[in-house]
Parts: structure tokens; C-alpha cells; sequence
């Protein structure tokens, strides 16, 4: 079993590789505004969790999950290609909810902002 070192460094090789092979090499106007987050690799390396997020409605994202299946094999024959290990691991592909629960909190913030300036009493000029 590999060390948390290993695991990490690998990690950061199958990001370096995913991403700007979804943002630029694959094409596909249904992952346009796709941005991968995060990879997890489980520890024996056989699966890579590859978290992604989009700025968009369901709809949108719904599409981007079809076209990231539907890229796999491709996705992961690169990521074979610049790993060194016995394992190629197996991707998957998981929607990051964070980007839109922190757009969600700031709109929030702003509201509340808004609200609070508009309530408070302007100072008279004398």
C-alpha cells in the first residue's frame, strides 16, 4: 500500500492532467464551464474521485455529468499514459456542491448588506 505522500502526489498528477484536458482537449461545449475541484485517490489507487463543479442551472449540470461519463475512457487512457503505477485507477466523477453553496452564502451576505444599509439612519449634514 502506498504512503499518504505518494497518494498525494499522484493526486496532483491526475489533476494536472484531468483538468485542462476537460477544459481545453476534450471540446465538448457541455463542460465548458466545468472546473475540477478536487481528486481523491483511495489508498490501493484502484479508484480516483474526481470532484467538479459549474457555475449554471441543473440542466447544465446535468449535461456536464453526461459528458464526463461519456469521456471517461478517454480521460482516463491520458491519465494512464502520464501515471507511473502498476494501477490505473478507475475514474469517477462527482458534482462539488461547495462553489455553489459559497456563491449561494454570498448572495446571502449581500442581501443582508443591502438590507442593513437601507435600515439605518442617515446621518443629517449640519
Amino acid at each position: 500500500m502506498p504512503d499518504a505522500r505518494r497518494v498525494k502526489r499522484l493526486e496532483k498528477v491526475i489533476l494536472q492532467t484531468v483538468a485542462p484536458e476537460i477544459s481545453h482537449g476534450l471540446r465538448d461545449p457541455r463542460l465548458q464551464f466545468v472546473t475540477v475541484t478536487r481528486i481523491h485517490l483511495s489508498s490501493d489507487l484502484s479508484v480516483a474521485r474526481v470532484n467538479w463543479s459549474i457555475l449554471g442551472s441543473e440542466a447544465d449540470r446535468n449535461k456536464a455529468q453526461r459528458a464526463l461519463e461519456d469521456a471517461r475512457g478517454r480521460l482516463q487512457g491520458k491519465v494512464g499514459r502520464t501515471m507511473q503505477t502498476r494501477v490505473l485507477p478507475r475514474l469517477e466523477f462527482h458534482y462539488d456542491e461547495s462553489l455553489a453553496k459559497a456563491a449561494r452564502v454570498s448572495e446571502i451576505l449581500d442581501k443582508l448588506a443591502k438590507e442593513r444599509g437601507e435600515n439605518e439612519p442617515k446621518e443629517e449634514e449640519g
